[in-house]
């Protein structure tokens, strides 16, 4: 398989390849014209996420309301994914004027593991997300600003994810968690997703980041993987991870639709991501 093949199964899998990704708490709406999930966290985005759709120029608005009206009935935020193989090639546009959030704006980059020349900050323990005090270390960085009340709802759902696929780890420096990140095996594909990583204002360009990346592929390399991919935000991760060895294979945006909107009255905000 080659690397751009697999960035297209993991990123905008069939039905069938979606499914099995899935926990018991994600409704999966697969036709012909779409593919969406729709997660057990209605308030957070990145609980639930429109993959594809397959629509004519003619047909864009209608299928923008359907999907709308999908989520409106459980007033659930959500993302939606449009890469350069989305149709129609308006799509990008569309939703930018249908008022949606440019929550991410991404490459897709993949590369064949191990990747050689990380910078890894020997100084930083990092440690997995095994146990729900670790969680909770992970969401203190990930979002310093909540509460034990918002941050409950991520922790359960990350610790009901938790298995031989999906994974998360915690980088410690001088005693305190500094730095967090996520991934996903895909075993049939013998690639590993890079869901997301996140390191505290104080400690950046010390290597946490890269750090992290190097442990998540070098684990996923003992797990049998042969690819790394992950949708890298062009204003931070991207340039790094380009000058580690990665490849660009195309753009890829994300865009968010807050749960709020589906309020009468409520206000138009951008959620925190929580992938």
């Amino acid at each position: 398989m080659s690397l751009h093949e697999a960035a297209d199964r993991m990123f905008q899998p069939t039905a069938d390849e979606l499914r099995p990704r899935t926990d018991a708490g994600t409704e999966v709406v697969a036709r012909d014209d779409l593919l969406l999930a729709i997660g057990p966290l209605a308030q957070q985005p990145w609980s639930s996420q429109v993959y594809w759709t397959r629509w004519a120029a003619d047909q864009v608005e209608a299928g923008i309301d359907d999907v709308l009206a999908i989520f409106r009935t459980r007033r659930q935020a959500f993302v939606w994914l449009v890469t350069d193989k989305s149709t129609p090639t308006s799509l990008r546009e569309r939703l930018i004027a249908r008022d949606f959030i440019t929550e991410l704006e991404g490459r897709i980059l993949v590369a064949s593991l191990p990747i050689l020349g990380l910078r890894v900050n020997r100084a930083l323990r990092i440690e997995e997300a095994t146990d729900r005090s670790r969680m909770e270390d992970a969401l203190r960085v990930e979002h310093p600003s909540w509460d034990a009340g918002r941050a409950g709802p991520s922790i359960e759902d990350r610790m009901r994810r938790l298995g031989a696929d999906w994974h998360a780890a915690v980088g410690y420096l001088d005693g305190h968690a500094v730095g967090t990140a996520r991934w996903r095996v895909h075993s049939d594909l013998r690639a590993v997703e890079l869901n997301g990583a996140e390191t505290l204002p104080g400690y950046r360009r010390r290597g946490v980041y890269s750090s992290l990346v190097a442990y998540r592929t070098e684990r996923a390399a003992k797990d049998g993987c042969t690819v790394a991919a992950i949708i890298a935000d062009v204003r931070t991760s991207a340039p790094i991870l380009l000058r580690r060895g990665f490849e660009d294979v195309g753009r890829a945006t994300f865009f968010l639709w807050p749960a709020s909107r589906f309020e009468p009255t409520g206000p138009r905000t951008t959620l925190p991501r929580a992938s």
